[in-house]
């Protein structure tokens, strides 16, 4: 078969001087057409006369020699082994140097050479070691003898790196096979579970049926959270129905896991193995073409400093550019998408940090600082293709980790401004959080959010109304049970159950007919609303008070009287607003009408006792009904005119996208930490749509060119709105 041109690339990048000399010996005669017989000897000149590179005479001509190395300074390599050979009495006609390196301008070297040495110089690199491998089987050969091996860590996911990690970065395989995976991902599947698939696929690294190596569900779950627990709220409990739908003959882009269902265990096919090894060589190829560019983009301004400077220029301005988006992501990213006419501010820190790691110090570190920096600015302001594709590439993927919520800094935006929020609880979550309470803990969707919002420093309000509402809810579901369900209850299938209107007997009829063992089942219709209250008090007046007692328990709720709403509305206001959703049809019941007047109200005045338009925030307003009963909104925008036309009701969505899938700010740093350097600026943008990506970096743009009090206001403007997009579709939507 023949060889991938890009591993041959891959494996001279890695080789050492023993084995490149042992595939040239292989190599190279069947292409030269004829025997080499290694100098031996002192006398002769050995492989030690020359530097630990032996030299190969060409069998009958003693004058035509060739030599194989992986010394950086090529130059000075072929000077000395001309140098020797005439020292110990040869007379050299030509000299073929074999190299692991892309040599630049390889007919302007060997013509300065041939004048400089009087000997006919002829330099084989890299390049063309790669163009000649599949001549014939035995060049072939020579490279499954020899090099084959140094590709072999492309196999296993996210292998290929960038540079070495920073102090700051741990692991960034698991980013590389992430843009991998969603590079090949349809454009119709949701984020979330596409980045969940990319997770289990990376996890199961290693996994082979033919060895018998397999994983549990619990074990791919662990080795997930092991290296991302800042993507807990994600994980834990969507593993297996991932790993299941992975396994699936009917995806589109085919069966990506086998699973053994009798063993409960998952491993990786051959096919999708060879795709992880597929991706990180063009991934790898890509690194090693832009560190090559950058090496030529340094020689031709700075040849001064020798082969091995150079070598290290380039490597040191690849991790300044790192190191650049690194420490300022979102910033750089922007800057190097758009035309530009100034130098990146902080380029020189980036610079200066990446000399550090290097080692490089004291005067050296001032002539290579200005060098890389003069190398940068080729990057910037005259790029070639490679170079262009690989900073993009990176840009985007910081663009895609800001949407992710992972730069530390939007974490704590949004933790920031959950601290200070005051949510009016709407009935219609509350309910829906009771109706979870038989589900398994993961897919108590309603209720984790709120409990998360209370953790996160959130004020939920249990108004007196919205009990009220709640209670009455209740008591017309079990009135509902007791004249159209419970005589047939033992009859009800999943179909019917479907079908029940009411969503608290839905959720009883599902718990009861789960067929999971391992899951709570209420006993009967009685010991299910038990779980909140006395069955034989729920159409008593103590009713309220338990279920009261209930909710602020549960979710960490103050108490919000009617009298005290009352306190902060107009009651004329109030009731014009009832009055409208009533002649409408919004609201067929009185009581109701004027309880979602009062509430809507009740927000603007808690707004004003607060304060919170005398004080200026890039928060914006903490006072929020949270709710989904978005019918009122059509009557209400009169009201929200006479309020700085700002709405007052917070869409759930907001919360269940910016603060319950938000990890803390420490596991979003260390989440962070693992993205750079590594092949995740290269890999993960692929995926990321291009009209979000310019929309995110034109808001940048925008903002960067304002000051800071009107940067505050606009971005107070964009929270707010992002609270009450009724129309805006998140990743995961909370259920109607």
């Amino acid at each position: 078969m023949a060889i991938n041109t890009e591993l041959v690339g891959i494996a001279l990048a890695r080789v050492d001087g023993s084995t490149f000399e042992r595939f040239v010996n292989d190599f190279y005669p069947s292409l030269a057409g004829a025997e080499f017989f290694p100098l031996g000897g002192v006398k002769d000149g050995g492989a030690d006369a020359f530097g630990g590179d032996r030299v190969y005479e060409r069998g009958g001509s003693a004058s035509v020699f060739y030599q194989a190395s992986v010394q950086e300074d090529f130059r000075a390599k072929i000077r000395h082994t001309v140098a020797r050979l005439k020292e110990f009495g040869r007379k050299p006609r030509s000299l073929v140097y074999l190299t692991s390196r892309v040599i630049r301008h390889i007919d302007t070297v060997e013509s300065d050479l041939e004048e400089e040495l009087e000997v006919s110089i002829r330099i084989r690199d890299g390049a063309y070691i790669a163009s000649q491998i599949n001549a014939d089987v035995r060049t072939r050969s020579a490279f499954d003898q020899h090099l084959r091996h140094l590709t072999d860590f492309l196999k296993s996911v996210g292998a290929s790196q960038v540079v070495a990690p920073s102090v700051h970065v741990r692991s960034p395989a698991v980013y590389v096979f992430l843009r991998q995976e969603l590079d090949r991902r349809a454009g119709n599947q949701s984020l979330v579970n596409s980045v969940l698939d990319s997770l289990a696929l990376w996890a199961l690294e290693g996994t082979d049926p033919d060895l018998g190596k397999f994983m549990t569900v619990e074990e791919v779950e662990q080795k997930i959270l092991g290296e991302l627990p800042a993507a807990a709220s994600l994980v834990k409990g969507h593993v297996q129905g991932r790993l299941e739908s992975l396994s699936s003959k009917s995806r589109p882009d085919g069966r990506k896991v086998n699973w053994y269902r009798s063993e409960k265990k998952f491993c990786l096919p051959f096919e999708t193995r060879e795709a992880i090894t597929d991706e990180n060589t063009q991934d790898e190829a890509l690194r090693l073409e832009v560190l090559d560019g950058l090496y030529n983009r340094a020689s031709k301004n700075f040849a001064e400093l020798g082969e091995r400077d150079l070598r290290k220029l380039a490597e040191l301005t690849l991790r300044a550019f790192q190191l650049a988006f690194e420490r300022e992501g979102l910033e750089f990213s922007h800057f190097i998408t758009k035309e530009r006419a100034t130098e990146y501010p902080t380029m020189a820190d980036a610079v200066r940090e990446a000399l550090a790691e290097g080692g490089v110090t004291g005067k050296r570190a001032a002539e290579m600082g200005a060098a890389c920096l003069t190398t940068v600015r080729g990057c910037f302001y005259d790029s070639t293709q490679e170079e262009r594709t690989y900073l993009s590439k990176l840009a985007r993927t910081y663009a895609l980790l800001f949407v992710l919520n992972t730069d530390p800094r939007l974490v704590q935006y949004f933790q920031d401004m959950a601290a200070g929020f005051k949510l009016y609880v709407g009935s219609d979550l509350l309910v829906r959080a009771l109706s979870e309470r038989f589900l398994p803990e993961k897919d108590q969707l309603t209720k984790n959010v709120l409990i998360f919002a209370a953790k996160a420093g959130t004020r939920l309000i249990l108004t007196q109304p919205v009990l009220e509402e709640v209670v009455s809810h209740i008591r017309a579901s079990d009135l509902e049970f007791k004249n159209h369900i419970q005589r047939i209850e033992h009859r009800v299938t999943p179909l019917i159950a479907a079908n029940v209107p009411k969503i608290l007997i839905r959720a009883y009829l599902y718990a009861r007919l789960d067929p999971r063992e391992e899951l709570a089942k209420p006993a009967s219709w009685a010991k299910y609303i038990e779980s909140f209250c006395d069955y034989r008090e729920l159409h008593s007046v103590g009713a309220e008070e338990q279920f009261r007692h209930y909710l602020q328990y549960d979710f960490s709720m103050q108490y919000q009287s009617k009298e005290d709403l009352q306190k902060l509305t107009d009651s004329g206001t109030v009731e014009h607003i009832a009055e409208l959703l009533l002649t409408s049809s919004t609201k067929s019941d009185p009581r109701l009408a004027r309880n979602d007047a009062l509430l809507a109200c009740a927000v603007y005045g808690e707004r004003k006792k607060q304060g919170e338009v005398a004080h200026v925030s890039e928060f914006g307003y903490n006072t929020w009904w949270l709710t989904q009963e978005t019918r009122i909104l059509r009557h209400t925008k009169e009201l929200e005119r006479e309020n700085n036309n700002v709405r007052y009701m917070m869409r759930p969505d907001f919360l269940l996208n910016f603060l319950s899938f938000a990890p803390s700010v420490a596991a979003a740093r260390n989440t962070f930490g693992n993205v750079f350097p590594s092949l995740l600026g290269i890999n993960l943008s692929r995926r990321m749509d291009a009209g979000a990506f310019h929309q995110i970096m034109k808001e940048v743009a925008e903002a960067e060119e304002m000051d800071d009090a009107r940067r505050n206001a606009v971005m107070a403007k964009l929270a707010d709105q992002l609270k009450t997009d009724m129309g805006k579709r998140y990743m995961v939507e909370m259920p109607k």
